[in-house]
C-alpha cells in the first residue's frame, strides 16, 4: 500500500525535475548567467510544468486503468487544487512583487503586490455573467467549478489562437515552396556584423567605466571641473575638452541604441540559421516527406476551418465521442457491414493513442512557441518572461483538458466532471474555441500570404537580368538590390 501511495509522489518529482531541466536547457539558454539566478522562479515554472504534464498523464491512466481508482481520484483533486492556487494566487502575487521590488522597498512591494492581487481576483470574480460560458458567482468565494470555468474560458482563447496559428504555420514550415534559400556566406556576414556590434558595445562600456571612475575620483577630491565661458563655447562646437558627465551620457545613449541593434542582429542570425537548416533538410528524404505532409496538413487546415464554421452555425454533437463515431463509420463503409467488432472496446485503445498524441503535441507545441518568443526577446527580463510563461502554461493545460473531455467515451468523462467540481457549459467552451480558432487561422493566412508575396518579390529582384547587345552573343548581367 505504501508503494502505491509513493508512486504518484515519485511521478510528480520526476516531472518536476523534467520541467526544471527543460527550463535550464532551452528557454534560459537565451539569457546571460546573471538572469538565471532566481531559484524561486525556476521552481514555480517546474511546478506548473509537473502539474500540467501530470493532468494529461492522468487522462491516459484513466483509459488504461493504471493506478488504484481512489488514488487517481485523489491525484486529480490534488492537481486541480494545486494548479488553481498557483495560477490565481502564488504566481500573480510573486509576479507583482518582483515588478514592484525593482522600484520600491520590500515591505511596500509586498503591500502593493497584495493590493494588485486583490484587484485581479475581484475582476476575475466579476467575469461571471459577463463573459458567455462563465457562470455567475453565487457567493463571495468562488467554488471549484466557477474558478475552473473562468480559467478554462481564458485558456481556451489562448488555445484557439495558438491552434489557429499552428494549423497555418506548420504547413508553411514543412512545404519547401516557402523555404527561403540562405547561403552560408550570408550567415557569416551577419555574424561578423553581430560580433562587431558586441565588440563596440564592450569598448564603449569600458570607456564608460573609466569615465565613471574619473568622475568619482574628482568628486572624492572635491575637484568638480568648472570651465570658463569660452571653454563651454569651444566644447559646444567641438573645439575643446568636453565635460566627462556629458560624454558619459552620450556614451550611455549610444550603448542603448547599439543594444537594440544587437538584439535585432541576434534575432536575424537565428532566423537565417533556421532557414539554412530547413533548406538543407528539404533536400533529404525526410524533407520530401515533410513537403508531402505539409500539403496534407494544408488540406486539413482548410477542412478544420470549414468544420469550425459549420459548428458555429449548426452546433456540435456533444453526446458521442468522435473516435467511436469515426471508427464505426469507417467499418461500415469499407466492410459493407461484414466486419463486426465491439466498437466501444476497440475505440478505447484508439482514444488512448489519440489522447496521448494530442496531449504531448499540444504541450510540446505550446512550449515551442514560447521558446521562439523567448528567442525574439532574449535581451528582456528573464524573470518576467518565465513567470508569464508559467501562467500561460497553466491556463493552456486546463483548457486543453476541458477540450479533450469531448474526445473521451462517457465512462471517462465522469472523473473530469468530479475533478472540476460539476458539469460545465462545454458547448459554450467549444463555441469559444471554434470562433477563436477561425479568427486566428484567418489572420494567420493573411499574414503568411503577405510573407509569401514579399519572398516572391525578393526572389524576382535577385533574378538575373539578360541584356541583348547589338553585336555578338547575348551576355548576362546580374542585378542585385
Amino acid at each position: 500500500m505504501a508503494s502505491l501511495a509513493l508512486a504518484p509522489v515519485l511521478s510528480l518529482l520526476g516531472l518536476l525535475l523534467a520541467g526544471w531541466l527543460f527550463l535550464r536547457w532551452t528557454i534560459l539558454t537565451h539569457y546571460d548567467a546573471s538572469h538565471r539566478r532566481n531559484p524561486v522562479v525556476q521552481l514555480l515554472f517546474a511546478a506548473v510544468f509537473a502539474l500540467s504534464a501530470n493532468l494529461l498523464q492522468l487522462l491516459v491512466f484513466e483509459i488504461l486503468d493504471i493506478m488504484d481508482p481512489s488514488m487517481r481520484r485523489l491525484n486529480w483533486h490534488f492537481d486541480m487544487v494545486s494548479m488553481l492556487c498557483l495560477l490565481l494566487f502564488i504566481l500573480p502575487y510573486y509576479h507583482s512583487y518582483v515588478a514592484l521590488a525593482a522600484r520600491l522597498q520590500p515591505l511596500r512591494a509586498s503591500l502593493g503586490a497584495a493590493c494588485l492581487l486583490a484587484a485581479g481576483l475581484f475582476a476575475f470574480w466579476h467575469l461571471g455573467g459577463v463573459v458567455p460560458g462563465i457562470p455567475r458567482g453565487h457567493t463571495r468565494l468562488l467554488t471549484m467549478l466557477e474558478a475552473v470555468s473562468r480559467v478554462g474560458v481564458l485558456g481556451i482563447i489562448l488555445v484557439g489562437v495558438l491552434s489557429g496559428y499552428g494549423s497555418v504555420s506548420l504547413p508553411f514550415s514543412y512545404i519547401s515552396l516557402f523555404i527561403r534559400p540562405v547561403e552560408r556566406a550570408e550567415i557569416s556576414a551577419m555574424e561578423s556584423q553581430l560580433r562587431h556590434t558586441v565588440d563596440t558595445i564592450a569598448h564603449k562600456r569600458r570607456s564608460m567605466a573609466g569615465l565613471q571612475e574619473e568622475i568619482e575620483v574628482q568628486e572624492a577630491n572635491g575637484k568638480t571641473p568648472r570651465r570658463s565661458f569660452f571653454g563651454r563655447v569651444l566644447a559646444a562646437v567641438g573645439g575643446g575638452p568636453q565635460d566627462p558627465r556629458a560624454v558619459l551620457e552620450k556614451l550611455q545613449s549610444e550603448v542603448v541604441a547599439l543594444e537594440r541593434l544587437r538584439q535585432a542582429l541576434h534575432a536575424d542570425v537565428i532566423d537565417l540559421k533556421r532557414e539554412h537548416q530547413r533548406a538543407l533538410q528539404a533536400r533529404t528524404s525526410l524533407g520530401h516527406f515533410q513537403n508531402l505532409l505539409g500539403y496534407i496538413l494544408s488540406l486539413y487546415c482548410i477542412y478544420r476551418m470549414f468544420a469550425s464554421v459549420k459548428a458555429l452555425l449548426f452546433g456540435e454533437d456533444m453526446s458521442s465521442d468522435p473516435v467511436s463515431k469515426t471508427l464505426g463509420l469507417v467499418l461500415r463503409v469499407f466492410s459493407g457491414g461484414a466486419v463486426t467488432i465491439d466498437v466501444h472496446t476497440f475505440s478505447q485503445y484508439l482514444t488512448l493513442i489519440f489522447i496521448g498524441f494530442i496531449s504531448i503535441s499540444s504541450l510540446r507545441g505550446f512550449l515551442k512557441h514560447m521558446e521562439r518568443f523567448f528567442t525574439a526577446l532574449s535581451a528582456g527580463n528573464a524573470t518576467n518572461m518565465v513567470l508569464i510563461t508559467s501562467e500561460l502554461l497553466g491556463f493552456y493545460t486546463i483548457s486543453t483538458m476541458l477540450l479533450l473531455r469531448r474526445q473521451l467515451p462517457h465512462k471517462y468523462r465522469a472523473i473530469i466532471n468530479e475533478a472540476i467540481g460539476g458539469e460545465m457549459e462545454f458547448d459554450m467552451l467549444h463555441r469559444w474555441f471554434n470562433s477563436t480558432f477561425l479568427i486566428s487561422a484567418s489572420l494567420s493566412l493573411l499574414l503568411f500570404y503577405g510573407l509569401l508575396s514579399q519572398k516572391r518579390q525578393e526572389a524576382s529582384d535577385r533574378l538575373p537580368l539578360y541584356i541583348m547587345p547589338s553585336q555578338g552573343k547575348p551576355h548576362e548581367q546580374t542585378r542585385r538590390w
